[in-house]
């Protein structure tokens, strides 16, 4: 449950994003905010209550059609995310790990449409750290860790803000998967000030 406890941790940082950000990713640009805003909260609330999983496929479903393949890349990554909290939720071993291998193959198509997309990324990242490696999604892992470090030493944050990122990095170095180095570089972005402050 406490892997959980810290999943929930990293989602909460996907949802401040909603009420600090005000730019847009570029696969998010023609979402309205209001939608994006509503996917965020019920997918963080779907951590722990299911009720919001099927209300939240729906929302997407009324909004974005049936046809997956037409989503933007933002919207199918929040499709992959339901797909792994349903495994979370799940009662049955083979069908957590249906939904799980669903949801791994939604967001490969996500990332197929929009490889540099750090929300994307940090998103399957935060779903596989907690994971079991012997499942096979090792490398997806560490694909995303280097992905989301890279992008997070940029500090870009027309894509996301300051304070999101910095939830961020605060939950890639509870991980501990990071080099020393890797580490310092992370913390000193933690301490130092907004740039064009």
């Amino acid at each position: 449950m406490t892997d959980y406890k810290n999943y929930i941790v990293a989602l909460l940082f996907l949802v401040i994003y909603v009420n600090l950000s005000a730019s847009q990713n570029e696969s998010s640009k023609h979402i309205n905010d209001a939608v994006l805003e509503k996917l965020r909260l019920n997918y963080y609330s779907g951590v722990e209550e299911y009720e919001y999983v099927d209300s939240l496929q729906t929302y997407i479903e009324d909004i974005f059609g049936k046809n997956i393949s037409d989503y933007p890349p933002t919207i199918l990554a929040y499709k992959a995310g339901i797909d792994a909290l349903k495994s979370k939720h799940a009662f049955w071993p083979f069908k957590k790990m249906s939904y799980l291998n669903d949801s791994m193959s939604l967001f490969e198509e996500a990332i197929a449409k929009d490889p540099e997309n750090l929300e994307i990324r940090f998103m399957r990242f935060s779903i596989l750290y907690y994971v079991p490696g012997i499942l096979g999604y090792g490398n997806e892992t560490e694909e995303d860790l280097d992905v989301v470090y890279q992008l997070l030493l940029e500090r870009d944050y027309s894509a996301l803000d300051y304070e999101i990122q910095n939830g961020m990095i605060e939950f890639l170095l509870m991980t501990d998967l990071l080099s020393k180095d890797e580490e310092n570089k992370l913390k000193n972005y933690l301490v130092s000030a907004k740039p064009n402050e």
